[in-house]
């Protein structure tokens, strides 16, 4: 008599069918969390980015001459005009940056600090001086940075002071 080997240790079909749906659940949640980790850190790159352009601004603006700005912010570090009204907007004009006052208008071939192909908006604001005889020397400003991103914007603040030259 001859005797056969009937091995029927294999999987089913439907066995198989099943281990690759519970895999792929289990890959699609570890995607998400590549997908999130790539949009938080795109998003902290454009942030990145936004403060070092406001350093930037804010080294350009220490090295502008102090009665210059002093002149400039003298209505709200009096606290005679508030700092929403009485701000500067920097631009690049032929590869350096200008600022301009709210109610002047930008030449043509300026254009917002563009970097990566994102534009950046650059808003210059002072406050109040306190006590408002540090004025004579100090003049304290920050420096707003603002973008936008598929619709969403988003911004950056960084504060400094702009010392007089009889100190520097």
């Amino acid at each position: 008599m001859k005797k056969s080997i009937i091995n029927q240790d294999g999987m089913t079909l439907l066995e198989l069918l099943a281990s690759v749906t519970i895999l792929s659940i289990i890959l699609l949640s570890f995607l998400k969390f590549f997908i999130q980790g790539y949009h938080f850190t795109n998003l902290n790159q454009k942030k990145t980015v936004g403060v070092n352009v406001a350093r930037n601004v804010l080294m350009y603006m220490e090295k502008e001459s102090f009665i210059a700005m002093r002149n400039e912010f003298e209505g709200v570090n009096t606290g005679e005009v508030k700092p929403e009204n009485q701000y500067l907007r920097v631009v690049v004009c032929n590869d350096s940056y200008n600022y301009f006052r709210p109610n002047e208008t930008i030449p043509a071939f300026c254009q917002p600090i563009t970097i990566n192909n994102l534009p950046y908006e650059v808003f210059v604001y002072s406050e109040k001086a306190d006590p408002e005889e540090n004025v004579n020397y100090f003049i304290p400003i920050t420096v707003e940075v603002r973008w936008e991103i598929n619709g969403n914007e988003f911004h950056t603040d960084v504060d400094g002071t702009i010392q007089s030259e009889d100190i520097r």
